[in-house]
């Protein structure tokens, strides 16, 4: 008798085990439902750009599960003037959610393919681009949305605008991102990005007649793109992923090619130099900038406001010359602002002869470096529309140390007179 009240407690336990167990479980998936997202995409179907690939997971399970997930959906178009093509919730009423779940997941497939199948569709109206104004549309289509547990940008193209406050024909791509971020900010053109994520892909995926980026270049542009969306509070996912061909027949609106400068300069590092010194590396492969926070002059003149950190700067440039004698280089001196005088010509010359002046007092052979001064118009690296404050319009005060034998500086002295 006693085992068998022994078996029978086991028993009970056994089976209030397991049906503990189950409970859990049963409440473990109820405590984890699925997401319900608003996304909104940017397609830039123009031209100039490489043909959009929504082959990719990004956007393939982006789409089924915000539709499967009762979600909602907007697409904006990007080119000059952006605009909403698509704007809509994919909840449904409380009582088709009872649906089997196959069935529910054959309606979401359904609603997503066509979903997708109309991104593709989506070119260009206007002529040019501005991916600033269409971040902007995207924002202002998901700000006003409750009661969704994320809420995501999902951007498609090259990025490279040619119109609007972030418009890349002002030589945007040859600034540091912090600076052009810093621009955007004094003007308020960054949109408030609180709470969303943005995903970039295709970014720096262009097509003839638009010149190629350097790596350099696409990396600017992903610190540019990824600097203003956490400067308004928002956080930047790039995402990798191959471009589908051009297509070179299609007709589209005129996009302006960006003119990208040969040279992307790099600023200034005391490091760099100091662990080329003893090896045939050649530092001025890339113009090297000399920012105006690095070497200092007083207002309009050729004068160092402090000389002792100015030769604290150039110390190591003039030992890295010393140890490499076969190397000549060219400084160019440029200004701030948008218009050249005789005046802004002549400082920014004086600039560079005193930085000349300082390397050769550090020993370096003064026929072994050439000073221009260029101004504004002339510097191939000047940023357009900075005015004369703010850090946009202090990279512009800058001296560019480059190769002297390089095509950028052949180029320069075909229409400069040192």
């Amino acid at each position: 008798m006693k085992k068998i009240v022994t078996f029978v407690l086991i028993f009970i336990c056994v089976l209030a085990l397991v049906s503990t167990l189950t409970g859990c479980t049963k409440e473990s998936a109820n405590d984890t439902p699925a997401e319900k997202a608003a996304v909104c995409f940017v397609v830039g179907g123009h031209a100039n750009s490489q043909g959009l690939n929504m082959n990719g997971p990004l956007v393939q399970d982006t789409v089924y599960s915000t539709i499967r997930n009762y979600g909602f959906i907007g697409v904006v178009s990007a080119d000059g003037k952006p605009e909403v093509v698509h704007a809509a919730s994919y909840d449904i009423d409380a009582k088709y959610k009872s649906a089997s779940k196959d069935k529910l997941d054959m309606d979401a497939r359904s609603k997503a393919t066509n979903i997708i199948v109309s991104m593709q569709s989506v070119v260009a109206n206007d002529p040019e681009v501005d991916y600033l104004a269409a971040l902007r549309l995207a924002v202002r289509t998901l700000s006003s949305l409750e009661g969704y547990d994320s809420k995501r940008i999902i951007v498609i193209g090259t990025g490279l605008s040619t119109t609007g406050v972030l418009d890349f024909n002002n030589n945007l791509i040859s600034a540091e991102p912090d600076v052009v971020v810093n621009l955007l900010n004094e003007k308020s053109e960054i949109p408030d990005f609180s709470g969303i994520t943005v995903y970039w892909q295709q970014m720096g995926d262009v097509a003839a007649p638009q010149k190629d980026l350097t790596s350099a270049q696409r990396m600017k542009l992903q610190g540019i793109y990824g600097g203003l969306v956490e400067a308004g509070g928002g956080v930047f996912i790039y995402n990798e992923i191959i471009a589908n061909p051009a297509d070179v027949t299609s007709q589209l609106p005129a996009v302006t090619p960006v003119e990208l400068p040969d040279d992307t300069p790099i600023y200034f590092d005391p490091v760099v130099f100091e662990e080329s010194a003893d090896d045939e590396k050649n530092v001025f492969e890339e113009p090297v900038i000399l920012t105006e926070e690095q070497v200092t002059f007083i207002g309009d003149k050729a004068e160092y406001l402090n000389p002792e950190e100015a030769l604290k700067t150039l110390q190591p440039i003039a030992e890295y010359l010393v140890q490499h004698p076969s190397i000549s280089i060219m400084l160019a001196g440029t200004t701030a602002g948008d218009k050249d005088s005789d005046f802004t010509i002549s400082l920014s010359r004086a600039r560079a002869e005193t930085v000349r002046g300082t390397l050769v007092e550090l020993g370096v052979d003064e026929r072994r470096i050439i000073a221009v001064g260029l101004g504004s118009i002339n510097d191939p690296w000047h940023i357009w529309d900075a005015g004369y404050d703010g850090p946009a319009a202090s990279s512009n005060r800058k001296v560019v140390l480059l190769d002297a034998s390089s095509e950028t500086a052949i180029s320069i002295l075909n229409q400069s007179t040192p």
